[in-house]
């Protein structure tokens, strides 16, 4: 145990603490799978595990509360696995190292998972209190929230009974999130065919850059690695003779690549010219990003002459112009929400394998017909350059209640417990309430839950004493839903 376990309050953290030592990435959810199994049958509670890995962990209403709705207490048990440049970490094996850093929790050179590891641990300190007020509960646990909600998606929508829903997955303290968008993956692939050439190989690395949620931070105009990495061999490409052997960058689709790595192969002859374009646009690139992302770096390192293969020079030029010119950012801001991204794209990794490259990215939106749009858009510049689009992972919108019994339970308990009204908003992001929507049709549902800071990167933070607060407020909404 660190000494996390021992922070206030401490059910919650000590909770979180143990979740943290069981290895949960995307796509590796076997083993937190099974410490919720066990949790249940340590603490004489029915549950229900799918063959996905999903858990529902059911426990019945306390006295005073028999006759009242069933409340579904939800979160997802995967974590987005970044990892700090200079760090090492087996997100298959190895526990994270988590410890307190004065007012936040955070992990050493890892993502820390409090997205969603917190909801985990707020739910199961509710279900062995013997002191929290509460209806009949259905905790639903779900897995690969992060790449496509695939957990939601393969749900059996008979195994959960109530309508009204608590998502622990917000990452704003005093906000309540009553709408998301929709959103989608788009992996495109292109073929690489390769030649041999001679030449002189450099180590390339556009790197130090902050990364982020490519929904909740899109609209911070952080760079994307690679985005950047495709105006920067374009720009090199135009002064020297030069050929990819090797590029690489990112993991998942709903983060901001924050690093792109590789070799290339310059002709002798151009060595010179080469390493002047580079050092000349990496100054103009430090500039543009002196205020949003100023860590932002490009490195080269002569390697030697060698004979190896490239990727075709014709090849090499379509891919480069894909990145340069696919339409990534936002692309519309809400007006029925000010200040609140509408429609977006994000490039989250790139993968050059032997002869095909792969770039996998995510369009969200919170409307639908947008969304399709961007999507058309997306597969008409991929097949301009010669590249092949595939979507998955697609999934509507979460549109506003206006009729929520609960929205007003949550801010009745806000206001009387803070002296103050919260904030009730959408976020530009995926909250699993819009695969609830899908399957149940009327639902009445909330998103809520303590500050977090960068999440999807390694400089991911949870508050203490928003945490503290964020415990206070659940336990007084589920005492309130009568």
């Amino acid at each position: 145990m660190s000494d996390v376990s021992m922070l206030e309050p401490k059910s919650v953290f000590q909770y979180f603490d143990e979740i943290s030592a069981v290895p949960r990435a995307s796509k590796f959810n076997a083993k937190i799978s099974e410490y919720l199994v066990n949790f249940a049958k340590k603490n004489n509670l029915e549950y229900y595990q799918d063959e996905l890995g999903n858990v529902i962990i059911y426990k019945g209403a306390t006295p005073g509360y028999e006759t009242a709705e069933p409340v579904m207490l939800q979160g997802h048990m995967d974590m987005v696995a970044a990892v700090a440049e200079g760090y090492e970490h087996d997100f298959e094996t190895q526990p994270l190292e988590i410890y307190v850093d004065g007012n936040y929790v955070t992990a050493a050179g890892t993502t820390l998972g409090a997205d969603n590891g917190i909801a985990i641990a707020m739910a199961l300190a509710v279900l062995t209190s013997d002191q929290v007020s509460h209806p009949a509960l259905e905790v639903l646990i779900t897995v690969d929230e992060e790449i496509g909600m695939l957990g939601a998606e393969g749900l059996d929508p008979s195994k959960i009974s109530a309508r009204r829903i608590i998502n622990i997955d917000s990452e704003s303290e005093g906000v309540i999130t009553v709408g998301c968008a929709g959103a989608v993956d788009c992996i495109t692939t292109f073929e690489t065919p390769r030649v041999t050439k001679s030449g002189v190989c450099y180590k390339y690395a556009l790197d130090g850059l902050q990364g982020g949620h490519s929904g909740m931070d899109i609209d911070k105009e952080r760079g994307n690695a690679i985005d950047l990495t495709g105006r920067v061999f374009l720009d090199c490409m135009k002064e020297a003779r030069m050929n990819i052997v090797r590029l690489t960058g990112g993991a998942v689709t709903n983060a901001i690549c924050n690093k792109v790595s590789g070799e290339v192969l310059v002709h002798p002859d151009d060595c010179i010219a080469f390493e002047k374009a580079m050092r000349e646009v990496s100054a103009e690139l430090k500039s543009e990003y002196e205020i949003a992302d100023p860590g932002l770096k490009i490195t080269m390192e002569r390697v030697g002459e060698m004979e190896t293969e490239v990727v075709s020079d014709e090849c090499q030029m379509n891919l480069m112009k894909y990145l340069f010119v696919i339409p990534t950012g936002v692309h519309h801001m809400s007006v029925a929400l000010p200040g609140i991204v509408e429609t977006s794209m994000s490039i989250g990794f790139i993968r050059l394998e032997g002869d095909t490259m792969q770039t996998g990215a995510m369009i969200r939106s919170s409307v639908d017909s947008r969304k399709k749009n961007l999507c058309q858009r997306v597969e008409m510049v991929s097949e301009a350059y010669g590249g092949k689009c595939e979507f998955s992972g697609d999934y509507g919108a979460w549109e506003f209640n206006n009729h929520s019994t609960l929205l007003d339970i949550c801010v009745d308990t806000f206001n009387l417990h803070f002296g103050r009204k919260p904030e009730v908003g959408a976020v530009h992001a995926g909250l699993e309430c819009g695969k609830w929507a899908e399957k149940w049709g009327a639902i009445d549902a909330v998103s809520i839950g303590p500050q977090m800071m960068e999440v999807h990167s390694p400089n991911e933070k949870l508050s203490i004493p928003s945490t503290a607060r964020t415990w206070e407020y659940l336990k007084a909404i589920l005492a309130a839903c009568k």
